[in-house]
């Protein structure tokens, strides 16, 4: 049988610099026997380098018409392609509820068609994937809680066992489901380079990747200044002011922060204490995933970063210089995209409120604990996510908000990362 590849995550692992790479080469692909098919409902205004409005839509994020255009899409693809390989990438595919039996659904498309699914997975420490989705979060002005409290709230989600989201996979597809770490201690190549060697693509794609193509890197994260700025601006109201912009206010504000000269590295939020406290929390998981896909324990393969710093503003004393940059940074695009903040957000790094998520995610992490693990459906949504706390003091006070300076430029508010 014909061969259909389906990356499926972990989300923050490089996928969108793999689905730029791929969305580029897909005419060339398929002169190599490679699908990478342009999945793109009616209902959509633009193409997705990835293939997320099948997932939206298998998930129940998209409407019903939208499923059942884009299954007829991709099986008449299948009928109609020369290629013996399809390969379908979207990082949240592994996040889905198993109760929607997404991974059968897919086999059993593929297999109608003459194609048999195997699964890949792309994966890092928890720890590591708490500090990506925080930066994701703040970056869309969806998080304005110190890092610290977000862990605390973060590290007993669903989203974080590996294991378990890999398990429905590997039945659907007999077992094939590979999983690749982003820092490999046995293979020092490029991330692209050993996915695609894993599943024995490289031969075909080598020769049309560019030597940029190796160390392409799509959603750099903010530094610390940027960081922290972009947080204010959630806390002082700027979500709901600028709506559908907020992803373009981030982008503006990274962008002003590196012009400044403010932020020469990414931000770093994990603590050796947090690390240690990941790694001994999904300990179990991890295992029983590297023992499946290898044969092996976690820590054989999986290589951490090198330790870095904590370089989160928020919890760090003041610097009169720090916050001199922040307050640049707030000012700047304020005046940019013309809005107000709430009164007496913009300064002040702590809370209250988040003193209290902390003590109240711990609470509730020692509960799970005396439980065996169980994790409460009140406690995290279907797809993973502690649940969100208005922030004390808001009460009903709306942010000051002034017209629309102009229309922005194509693709400025998008709202996927």
């Amino acid at each position: 049988m014909r061969r259909a590849i389906v990356h499926i995550g972990t989300p923050r692992t490089g996928t969108t610099s793999l689905q730029h790479v791929l969305t580029r080469l897909r005419p060339a692909l398929v002169d190599a026997g490679v699908l990478y098919p342009d999945l793109t409902p009616s209902s959509a205004a633009v193409p997705h380098l990835s293939h997320q409005y099948l997932g939206e839509a298998l998930d129940g994020r998209r409407p019903r018409r939208d499923r059942e255009e884009l299954l007829q899409d991709l099986a008449a693809q299948l009928r109609k392609t020369p290629c013996d390989t399809v390969v379908l990438s979207y990082e949240g595919l592994c996040q889905a509820p198993p109760s929607l039996g997404i991974p059968r659904r897919l086999a059993a498309l593929f297999a109608g068609q003459g194609f048999q699914m195997e699964a890949v997975m792309t994966v890092k420490p928890q720890a590591a994937y708490l500090n990506s989705l925080y930066t994701w979060r703040i970056q869309f002005l969806r998080e304005g809680r110190t890092f610290p409290a977000f862990a605390a709230a973060w590290l007993g989600s669903p989203r974080l066992d590996l294991d378990r989201m890999a398990a429905p996979w590997r039945a659907a597809c007999g077992g094939r489901c590979a999983v690749i770490p982003v820092r490999d201690r046995h293979d020092p190549r490029p991330l692209l380079e050993r996915l695609l060697a894993e599943v024995g693509l490289l031969d075909r794609a080598a020769p049309l990747l560019t030597t940029a193509d190796a160390g392409l890197t799509e959603n750099r994260s903010p530094g610390p200044v940027a960081i922290e700025a972009l947080r204010r601006l959630h806390r002082g109201g700027a979500r709901a002011a600028l709506g559908a912009r907020s992803r373009a206010a981030s982008r503006f504000v990274e962008a002003a922060a590196r012009a400044r000269g403010f932020d020469a590295t990414t931000f770093q939020g994990v603590s050796a204490g947090l690390h240690a406290q990941a790694a001994a929390r999904w300990a179990e998981s991890n295992a029983g995933l590297a023992m499946a896909a290898w044969g092996a324990c976690w820590e054989y393969r999986v290589a951490d970063a090198a330790p870095a710093p904590v370089n989160d503003i928020s919890i760090m004393a003041a610097d009169p210089g720090v916050e001199a940059a922040v307050a640049a940074l707030l000012q700047d695009a304020c005046g940019h995209f013309a809005i107000g903040l709430w009164p007496g957000w913009v300064a002040g790094a702590g809370s209250l409120a988040d003193r209290a998520a902390s003590l109240a995610a711990t609470t509730v992490q020692r509960g799970r604990t005396l439980l065996g693990g169980f994790v409460s459906p009140r406690s995290h949504n279907w797809r993973g996510q502690p649940p969100e706390r208005p922030d004390p003091g808001q009460g009903n006070r709306r942010p000051t908000v002034f017209p629309h300076p102009g229309p922005l430029p194509e693709g400025e508010g998008e709202g996927t990362g």
